[in-house]
């Protein structure tokens, strides 16, 4: 039987499990197919230099998203260029041209995607028997929703989602509770009767906590390799804490996706 709840799941190191290889990959894949359409279009930038102000932009980004507000790709993109250049060069005006830039960038996700947890398949579709529906909550990094919504499709999970929330299409970022707000009115549910499970004790747990819903935390440390890059957009929102460790406490710990199920089997 079906319990009156809706769960929401994170997306990146719950759903998705992401390597520091795929990352480096994806991240020399952009800068490199930046600088390949701005060549074309008789833009001369040196690739050492958009490497740099690809690398830069990282803590750029952090300091936007410690505002929890969020950025486009076509504006991640208009700061690289800028930065790149010192200012001297902005975005093309032709909107075949930023197409091409945005392809370039965003394409890269597809080459060297994250895996899909083993667990997944088999949590989402004991949680369809088990509540009324299914939500998605994510920050969004260098990859826009759009493009994960595609590869949730591709991996065949975009079906089990009532509702898919992403951080640059709403303007606001986990753990705001404007974005838990959102999802939550989308569902048709009340924080009350709604349970969200990610990894990230200060996104997921504590965002969803303050808002007023239960939060299982998907403990996933931070693999090694990201550690070892300071501009790892992974590492950085671990390091980048606000909310001091006592004030975070979930209403259970998993180590294994399929451990919700339990969980969800437990509450009353």
């Amino acid at each position: 039987m079906k319990r009156d709840y809706c769960v929401t799941f994170d997306l990146w190191e719950t759903l998705f499990i992401d390597r520091h290889e795929l990352d480096h990959e994806r991240d020399r894949m952009r800068y490199e197919g930046l600088h390949q359409v701005l060549s074309s279009l008789d833009i001369e930038i040196p690739l050492d230099d958009l490497r740099g102000a690809y690398e830069e932009s990282a803590h750029q980004f952090q300091s936007i998203w410690r505002r929890n507000e969020s950025i486009s790709a076509t504006d991640q993109i208009r700061l690289i260029i800028r930065e790149a250049t010192r200012n001297a060069v902005d975005l093309p005006k032709d909107p075949s041209a930023v197409d091409m830039l945005q392809n370039a960038y965003v394409d890269p996700l597809f080459k060297f995607p994250p895996k899909l947890n083993d667990e997944a398949m088999a949590t989402l579709e004991g949680m369809r028997g088990r509540v009324r529906k299914l939500g998605l909550i994510s920050n969004t990094g260098r990859s826009p929703g759009a493009a994960l919504r595609k590869l949730m499709g591709r991996y065949e999970i975009l079906p089990f989602f009532d509702v898919t929330i992403f951080s640059d299409e709403v303007g606001c970022r986990k753990p705001d509770k404007r974005i838990f707000e959102a999802a939550v009115a989308q569902l048709g549910s009340n924080p009350a009767r709604t349970i969200h499970i990610g990894d990230d004790p200060e996104a997921d747990i504590w965002g969803a906590k303050q808002f007023g819903m239960r939060a299982l935390l998907f403990d996933y440390p931070v693999p090694e390799g990201f550690k070892r890059v300071p501009t790892s957009l992974f590492a950085l929102s671990r390091v980048d804490r606000r909310v001091p460790d006592s004030e975070i406490e979930p209403d259970a710990r998993i180590t294994s996706l399929k451990e919700a199920l339990a969980f969800i089997d437990s509450v009353s």
